[in-house]
């Protein structure tokens, strides 16, 4: 997410990306509680071929001398704050911290504390089910994704991290992302006005996140119309709104050995007799 933007891409994964999630276990200690040690390479070292382009986003990197589990805990820390217009998540990260639900309900464990790397040793956060129940929240939240149709200057492209920037008119910027095989036809269009096809991916506050961009072609008689931010047109289901609580003249106890109409018994048995 951090580097690129999206936690999950079709396709083979670049070798920054294995190597920058390369965690080895090196020991273990503890009393009353247990500790584990891992190591892994720093971003700057993993990821060396991002780290030696100049930055396209304004977002800006993460420090090259973080590693992975340091950005984990920039997620984690998000998600129990419940931000809901943080970009370190998107649907399927949340999707897939939903799934520790079982690690806490099936073992022994109500929590698991992370601290930072050596350059980062000063942070901690606890994974907890507060984490687990918040990402629920966080998804049933976040708009559901959307077809999309965007026109601006390709400003920038980031083929490391396949990344690219498009400038609308208006001077605002969308932030995007593409398939590996049109890398080479976006050489040719850079700061060119293009008209961009995808999909638009929102965060949970509704707040545009990313454009998946499928094609990106020649848009120089594209309509200004088409040149604005995307909009989130609806939301996505949040079970939790529909679970309510039941009692005694509520739910289905309002109903059971209940006819739902005024009628007499005598008037039901003769429009039944009417019918049979």
């Amino acid at each position: 997410m951090a580097l690129r933007n999206r936690s999950h891409a079709p396709g083979k994964q670049p070798n920054w990306v294995k190597q920058a999630s390369d965690v080895r276990f090196i020991g273990h200690s503890g009393n009353g509680a247990t500790h584990l040690q891992f190591e892994l390479p720093s971003l700057e070292v993993a990821a060396s071929t991002v780290y030696e382009q100049k930055e396209l986003f304004a977002s800006g990197r993460p420090d090259g001398s973080l590693t992975g589990l340091d950005l984990l805990m920039k997620v984690v820390a998000d998600i129990d704050a419940s931000r809901a217009d943080s970009s370190t998540f998107d649907l399927h990260l949340l999707r897939q911290f939903s799934k520790l639900s079982r690690f806490f309900k099936r073992g022994p464990f109500t929590g698991v504390r992370i601290s930072g790397s050596e350059s980062n040793r000063d942070q901690r956060v606890s994974m907890t089910c507060n984490t687990v129940e918040n990402s629920r929240n966080l998804y049933g939240r976040t708009p559901t994704p959307q077809r999309t149709r965007i026109v601006g200057q390709l400003d920038g492209i980031e083929a490391s991290t396949q990344r690219f920037s498009l400038l609308l008119d208006s001077g605002d910027r969308v932030a995007g992302v593409y398939p590996v095989d049109i890398s080479d036809k976006l050489q040719t269009l850079w700061r060119k006005r293009v008209l961009v096809l995808g999909t638009s991916v929102f965060r949970a506050s509704g707040n545009l996140l990313r454009v998946e961009a499928e094609t990106i072609d020649d848009g120089t008689n594209a309509a200004s119309l088409f040149s604005t931010f995307p909009v989130a047109s609806n939301g996505r289901l949040d079970p939790n709104r529909l679970r309510k609580s039941q009692g005694s003249r509520s739910g289905m106890a309002a109903i059971m050995n209940r006819w739902p109409g005024d009628e007499s018994d005598e008037e039901i048995e003769a429009a039944l007799e009417l019918i049979s």
